[in-house]
């Protein structure tokens, strides 16, 4: 039996006779005829009950056969979609989403590396925010996307860049550093998440991947901040730096993190923390292909 005996098989079942079938097809009812016979005397059963010329009615072996042909067609189908991809990904010109904060951080840097060991792809950045990147990937206008993730899609495959934990950059005059203490394995002077509450923040708005996040260790912690919404990051900077509001960043494992201006960054305690990763996701299947590894190597040396 292979994968033309199974298509035949069904398509029988759903046009309910050969003569239908055949015509369908494109193949002669003896052709159909010696394919059931065939697959009947393979499995020493009966996969329908005939009327000539008039209909062909599934057995109930017919009928487990019909649920296994429809669960190894779909399964094929599947097989041969990630096959496209997988060779589209190869030859064509691809496109990576990012938000627009890594876009004006990253995207030089990206594509001199990328282009440095793929002369020959086409590589192309495209700013979207974090939701219109999950969907971008999802309707195939993205082939891939860097995003911060909290919560994984059984769609997509992701490959992790990095992991983040939260801290903070002190506005200019804030009092909370005087509350910050150093614990033993930790490189950065820490501060409860309760000790947070007296104080403004600037962060990136609602909807964006940071967003949740920070949303979430609120609600780990039973907490409400006081937080500006500030898409642009330069904007949050200035914010700091003119003593108007602290600023929420990103603490990457392994990575200290030190403004250009030299300020100090607190982390938040660690049992009140929320770990996060920054990943490079992608349609199931098409993980494997050469740009994509390529891609993931690069951005693990930048990021």
């Amino acid at each position: 039996m292979n994968i033309q005996d199974i298509e035949y098989i069904a398509e029988i079942a759903e046009s309910g006779s050969i003569g239908k079938a055949a015509e369908k097809l494109h193949v002669s009812q003896p052709a159909l005829s010696k394919c059931i016979r065939k697959i009947e005397k393979e499995y020493g059963i009966t996969l329908f009950t005939r009327v000539k010329g008039v209909s062909a009615k599934l057995t109930p072996e017919g009928g487990y056969f019909l649920e296994m042909a429809k669960e190894v067609l779909l399964s094929h189908s599947r097989f041969q979609e990630q096959l496209r991809r997988y060779h589209e990904l190869e030859k064509s010109s691809l496109i990576l989403g990012m938000t627009n904060q890594r876009t004006i951080d990253l995207a030089d840097s990206i594509l001199e590396r990328f282009y440095r060991g793929n002369p020959g792809q086409i590589l192309q950045i495209q700013t979207r925010n974090s939701k219109g990147l999950m969907e971008g990937v999802r309707d195939k206008s993205l082939d891939f996307a860097v995003l911060s993730v909290l919560k994984k899609h059984r769609e997509f495959y992701y490959a992790p860049i990095i992991g983040a934990q939260f801290g903070v950059y002190l506005r200019e005059g804030s009092p909370l550093a005087d509350k910050a203490v150093y614990m033993e394995g930790i490189e950065y002077p820490v501060l409860r998440i309760e000790d947070l509450t007296s104080e403004r923040f600037t962060s990136n708005i609602k909807g964006s991947a940071s967003r949740a996040a920070l949303e979430q260790l609120q609600s780990k912690n039973n907490v409400s901040l006081d937080i500006i919404d500030a898409s642009n990051n330069q904007s949050r900077k200035a914010m700091v730096s003119t003593g108007i509001a602290s600023s929420f960043i990103p603490i990457f494992e392994g990575k200290f993190a030190k403004g250009k201006s030299g300020r100090k960054a607190y982390m938040i305690h660690p049992d009140q923390n929320i770990r996060y990763d920054i990943c490079l996701i992608c349609l199931e299947g098409n993980q494997n292909s050469k740009v994509f590894v390529e891609l993931l190597k690069v951005l693990k040396e930048l990021l």
